[in-house]
């Protein structure tokens, strides 16, 4: 009786042992799938922020071509209406030229002096011609004729716009951050598609900007002015408070010129812009 139970004993061990293996075994699995879960997740994030960026600089690419064909179809339609004026101009001069020749031949005839009529025609179908080649040659010219004066505007431009709403996290380096939020654009040269700012007229302008960052974050901007850095600012949140910068710069500039502002180098944390402090993009011309 003793030895039957002894061995129960034993059994019912063994079967506690092989029950705790077998629920070891299953946690393990269990947090070796997790972890690579978590790997996968972190590599569709870092590529998910990839897609992200290509697709801004994609649109970007967008905005500057279809900008250019803009400016391609003005210039087209000045050099038409260049060409218009000349033609039209050639005809009051062929008339002018006729009139004066007539008065000629009659003065001639009242003065006993023959004149062939001839002389005045070759005359004016020679000018025609001389004409007719300016034409051509400005036609097949491969060089665009600029307009004769800039687009009339009324006001100075001016624009001023922010960021609606915070970013998302950890912007890259050289993202460009487009102020969506538009209060005045005077000229329409603040485009909120990409945050490019076209400029309208040539002149001195004056370009400012703020940047918002929170709690335990940072984050270091540059305004880019036709591809060149022009100035920066930095904000600083990492001791427990929210920080904002700003800055302001005074630059002469063309027609077509591009400025924006994008990220120095990669943020931490959010680009802020709620009622605490808003991120923001102004400039306005000075001349």
């Amino acid at each position: 009786m003793i030895i039957f139970v002894f061995l129960a004993s034993l059994v019912h061990l063994s079967a506690s042992h092989s029950a705790d293996s077998d629920v070891s075994d299953w946690q393990t699995t269990i947090e070796m799938q997790l972890r690579v879960l978590q790997q996968n997740l972190d590599q569709y994030v870092k590529i998910n922020g990839q897609l992200l960026e290509e697709n801004q600089q994609l649109k970007i690419r967008v905005g500057d071509i279809e900008r250019n064909n803009n400016g391609m179809n003005i210039k087209v339609r000045n050099l038409e209406r260049v060409i218009d004026e000349l033609k039209i101009s050639h005809e009051q001069c062929r008339k002018d030229f006729v009139k004066l020749s007539e008065s000629k031949m009659n003065l001639s005839r009242a003065n006993g002096v023959n004149i062939n009529s001839l002389e005045v025609q070759n005359k004016t179908q020679s000018m025609d011609t001389r004409v007719d080649s300016i034409v051509a040659n400005k036609q097949g010219q491969k060089r665009i004729v600029p307009p004769t004066s800039a687009p009339t505007i009324q006001q100075r431009p001016a624009f001023h716009s922010y960021l609606s709403a915070d970013s998302v996290p950890d912007l890259r380096q050289h993202h460009t951050l487009i102020f969506d939020a538009v209060t005045v654009n005077i000229g329409q040269g603040y485009h909120k598609d990409d945050g490019i700012f076209v400029v309208p007229t040539s002149g001195v302008y004056v370009f400012a900007w703020t940047i918002a960052i929170q709690t335990n974050g940072w984050a270091s901007v540059e305004i880019v002015v036709n591809g060149v850095v022009s100035g920066s600012a930095f904000a600083d949140g990492s001791d427990d408070a929210w920080d904002e910068a700003g800055g302001l710069i005074i630059v002469d500039v063309n027609v077509g010129d591009h400025v924006y502002i994008r990220m120095h180098e990669n943020g931490n944390g959010v680009v802020s812009s709620n009622g605490r402090g808003r991120t923001s993009f102004t400039g306005w011309s000075l001349s």
